[in-house]
Parts: C-alpha cells; structure tokens; sequence
C-alpha cells in the first residue's frame, strides 16, 4: 500500500471517526432536551418521600454578601436534624513579594495586616451568624471552622469532608475587571463543587431604601 493510499484511508477513517462523535453527542443532546414522560410520578414520589436531614456548608466572611448568604440559610426550611457549617477562610488577596522594591514592602504590610484583621475577627463573625441562625433554625445542628488558604480551595475542600448536601455562599457582586484581577470565590466554587451550589446577593442599597419607604 503506497503512502497516497493510507494517507486517503487514515482521513477517512478520521473523518467517519469524527462523524460518528458528533452525531452520539447532537443525539444525547437531545435526549436531554425532552421531557421525561415520567416527570409528574417522579414529582409524586419526590414530594411523598420523608425529607432527610442535610449537611450544608456556608463560607462566611463578615462581608454584606455573607449576610446574605446566612440570611438565606435562616429563611429555608431546614428538615429536623441538619447540620449547618460555618466556615470562615482566612486569606489576603495581596501578594507578599520580598526583596523588591519599596512599594512591594507596603503591599506585604498590608497583606500582614489583613491576616491580623481576618484572624482577630473571625471568631466574632462566625459567633454571629451561629447566633442568628440558632435563633432561627432551632432543630438544626451548628458548627464553627475557621482555616487558612484560598477561600475556593478550602470551601471545595471542606465540603468534600463533610459530604455536603449545598453549599450557600454570597457573592460581592463584582464587576468584569474586578472578577478578572481578584477572581470570584463563588463562581469557581459552583464550577467545581460535587454537590448544589446556592448563590446569594446581597439586596441593592436603592432597593432596600424603597422598599423601607413603602413599608413606612
């Protein structure tokens, strides 16, 4: 067999190759796209079904977006016997970059300084929100962790050892380039995490004023 003849045979053989993967990914693509016939038993069987107790994990920071996210937990109706996990991840955002320049030794300061911070007032946010949710959640079991490292690794982290059932955490709402420079906890946590992912923002400040002047 000369090499024309097997460069022709490889390419179709790659080409019926790469045929055959589209059309088994386009058709269980849309499988998934109709309905199970079964939706409304399944529904049934969902609702009779005894709620079991849930495991669930919220990262907490002291920020607007944690109370949200605490807020959240304290209005859903948690089955007797749930576990809620406050997890408090001590991290600085600001790098520390020895023997450079000046300004590298105040940005270590301030990376210093944030550590101390986080660390001081740690026990009081996760006091806080255990507080709050206890108050609200009277059936239900509350632990406090506080740990160091990056807040998306070790909330991924943490979640895999308690074995999760969801995770609620809020978001900062940042814009484009700030999600760029800085990155979103709660995206990549959503992204990667194994179990469900509950994103809460904290209500606009315009919205939280109308509302109080309609309320009063």
């Amino acid at each position: 067999m000369t090499w024309p003849v097997v460069f022709i045979v490889t390419g179709v053989v790659v080409t019926l190759a790469l045929w055959v993967t589209f059309v088994y990914i386009a058709v269980r693509g849309l499988k998934t796209e109709i309905p199970d016939a079964r939706f409304g038993a399944l529904l049934d069987v969902q609702e009779t079904a005894e709620p079991a107790a849930m495991k669930i994990l919220l990262p907490v920071d002291g920020s607007a977006a944690s109370v949200a996210a605490v807020q959240e937990v304290a209005r859903c109706p948690l089955p007797s016997g749930s576990t809620v996990e406050l997890l408090y991840a001590i991290h600085s955002r600001l790098p520390v970059i020895p023997d450079f320049p000046p300004w590298a030794v105040t940005i270590a300061a301030a990376h210093v300084e944030s550590i101390r911070e986080q660390t001081l007032h740690a026990p009081e946010v996760l006091a806080a929100a255990a507080k709050y949710l206890q108050a609200r959640q009277r059936s239900i079991a509350i632990v406090t962790k506080t740990v160091d490292g990056v807040p998306k690794d070790e909330i991924l982290r943490e979640a895999a050892a308690l074995g999760a059932d969801r995770i609620v955490l809020g978001s900062h709402g940042r814009g484009r380039g700030q999600r760029v420079i800085l990155g979103s906890t709660a995206a990549a946590v959503a992204a990667e995490a194994r179990c469900t992912v509950h994103v809460a923002r904290p209500r606009p400040a315009g919205l939280e004023s109308s509302v109080s002047s309609h309320a009063a």
